[in-house]
């Protein structure tokens, strides 16, 4: 579960899942994998996201997978105080030799893709530096996670849209992708634990992850347990991705499923 981790339930648990979310996982087409980048010139993926979530786990799985397919990479976490529930950012840097890589860290401008796990973390001013217009392409988890603010004021409105508006003008909004990451996550895999894997796959899926499916599933095999995949890109009315991390299991699914049954994933569990 979601790390540090106060509780503890043993015996026999069942995950309630989302009566649509299990149609998803039966019913799956078979489509050809995206284009992938190519790592000819270094290639820089900034993960933003929340402390406990899984944010360093992402740039762990891909810095193995890279290794494995033989390419360089570079992974940097930047936690700060952050051990639950703040900022946290990862810079990770590709390229098809290590020699290329002569910096860890993404500069100003210079990221080719954003994963926005959090919505707030990839709006705020150090994220944004790291886009360019016209350069960056950025998959962002539209879910509105609330900040410690809103302890001071409970009436406070999330300022969803702005942040959103802030972010595409940043990279453009033909370069732009947004998901309900964490609903979608929870209806399919019954734990919200499983969005950052949900948009690992999402960015995957949109060609925006330099890494090959093998190399990727192999990383995860290795990070603990044994890997039950379902792989399939998205069309142009189609989206999802999903995952899931627990202390023995680390799972990883992708689905696409049709943009109806995906509102339908969105609402509350079926009876």
């Amino acid at each position: 579960g979601y790390c540090p981790s106060f509780v503890t339930v043993e015996g026999e648990v069942k995950i309630r899942k989302n009566v649509y979310g299990a149609k998803a996982f039966g019913s799956l087409p078979d489509l050809p994998e995206p284009r992938l980048p190519s790592l000819e010139h270094p290639y820089g993926l900034l993960v933003t996201g929340v402390g406990g979530t899984g944010v360093v786990t992402i740039g762990g799985v891909l810095g193995v997978a890279a290794h494995i397919a033989g390419f360089g990479a570079s992974v940097l976490d930047q936690t700060g105080l952050a051990q639950k529930g703040g900022s946290v950012t990862t810079h990770i840097r590709f390229a098809d030799s290590q020699a290329k890589l002569h910096a860890v860290r993404i500069a100003a401008g210079d990221a080719n893709a954003v994963l926005g796990c959090d919505l707030v973390v990839a709006a705020n001013n150090d994220c944004l530096a790291k886009m360019r217009k016209g350069f960056t392409r950025a998959v962002v988890n539209s879910y509105e996670s609330f900040t410690g603010d809103i302890t001071k004021n409970p009436d406070m409105k999330f300022p969803a849209s702005s942040m959103e508006r802030t972010i595409i003008e940043a990279v453009g909004e033909d370069r732009f992708d947004m998901a309900n990451a964490t609903n979608l996550a929870t209806a399919l895999m019954g734990d919200s634990i499983a969005t950052n894997m949900f948009m690992l796959g999402f960015a995957w899926q949109k060609g925006l992850i330099p890494l090959p499916q093998a190399a990727i599933l192999q990383a995860i095999e290795l990070n603990g347990a044994a890997v039950n995949s379902i792989m399939a890109p998205p069309t142009s009315n189609a989206a999802g991705a999903a995952g899931v991390a627990t202390q023995e299991k680390f799972t990883w699914r992708l689905v696409t499923t049709p943009a109806p049954c995906l509102r339908k994933l969105t609402m509350r569990d079926s009876p």
